[in-house]
């Protein structure tokens, strides 16, 4: 073998080193499924009160408000830079994707009802 062969078989055996590398490390995860979480502001504040979400993973929190009776026309969520108006009877949607682990509270506009989404 000459050294022309030799290097030829050099660099062909590194890309494909290097394309193996690349296809281990790229899109071969399936995607994360959605996490999906509905919840209901009544006169007794928001159900369920608090819940978990997993970091990393895509979120739809859908919330509705069913009741008049308390000042939660809006939802807020600090750590997301949510501020949405909640229309009676009307389910407003807020996607997200949580990215730091923790507890993360969200609030009526005025900060009196509250609840807590805890990330791990």
């Amino acid at each position: 073998m000459n050294i022309k062969n030799v290097m030829m078989t050099l660099i062909v055996f590194a890309v494909l080193s290097v394309s193996t590398v690349f296809a281990k490390t790229g899109k071969t995860r399936p995607p994360r499924k959605t996490q999906r979480v509905s919840i209901t502001l009544t006169k007794n504040g928001y159900r369920p009160e608090s819940f978990r979400l997993r970091r990393g993973s895509p979120a739809k929190l859908t919330f509705v408000r069913k009741t008049d009776a308390t000042c939660g026309q809006m939802i807020v969520i600090p750590a997301y830079g949510v501020h949405r108006d909640l229309p009676l009877n009307q389910p407003v949607t807020i996607k997200f994707t949580p990215r730091k682990n923790g507890t993360f509270n969200f609030t009526c506009g005025m900060d009196m009802l509250r609840g807590q989404i805890v990330v791990n």
